[in-house]
């Protein structure tokens, strides 16, 4: 299921972070912002349960949510995203899956670090702004299917049509703020917003030597 947030405050800060030139301290703080919203979204959906509070005045009810969430982060470009995610969720869990795709078709996904709470019975959100081949979020979804969970959702900023078509086998919910057609031949998304990570963080040393 693709549940497109189209609230007006969201595609405007979309419309924010996909400018050329963007700084990456107004980059990362777009991702938290949206991340934010798109939760605020999602917290509709939840399962709740009605309680009564005391006031200085008198008793109120409040409804109180019941599903547990973990929060998975796929790095590097997620960690801004998430935050605004957990902005709203602060009791949920957290987990981390380093995952990064080769620059040339076929695109070669290596999954480096895995590592997420216990998950049974809990909703998981998995945290990615992009969704471009689909590569890298089969190979995830593929480690997660056989995990004992509540439901799987996917918060991705923009979405491609041939990513989502790539994922649309397993029993998943997506939630995304634009769909868009085309893939460049890197595989990126366009017109899309370019590379989430060196966007936010600044683009990898290659001559970095290990000791």
């Amino acid at each position: 299921m693709i549940n497109l947030v189209d609230n007006l405050i969201v595609q405007e800060k979309l419309g924010r972070i996909r400018r050329k030139g963007i700084d990456p301290a107004h980059f990362r703080h777009g991702l938290t912002d949206i991340g934010r919203y798109m939760a605020y979204e999602f917290a509709n959906t939840l399962s709740y349960e009605k309680t009564r509070v005391q006031t200085p005045l008198g008793v109120a009810e409040a409804p109180r949510i019941t599903d547990e969430i973990t929060i998975i982060s796929v790095l590097r470009a997620s960690l801004p995203f998430s935050y605004g995610i957990m902005k709203v969720f602060p009791e949920a869990q957290h987990g981390i899956i380093g995952a990064w795709r080769e620059d040339k078709s076929p695109f070669k996904v290596h999954i480096d670090y895995f590592k997420i709470p216990e998950v049974h019975g809990k909703i998981v959100i998995i945290a990615d702004p992009m969704l471009a081949t689909g590569n890298t979020m089969e190979q995830i979804l593929e480690r997660l299917k056989s995990f004992p969970i509540k439901r799987l959702v996917i918060f991705n900023i923009i979405s491609a049509k041939a990513g989502l078509e790539r994922i649309k086998r397993f029993d998943i919910e997506v939630y995304t703020c634009s769909i868009e057609e085309e893939l460049d031949n890197s595989g990126y998304i366009v017109p899309g917003l370019g590379d989430a990570g060196d966007l936010a963080f600044g683009k990898p040393s290659k001559t970095i030597n290990l000791k």
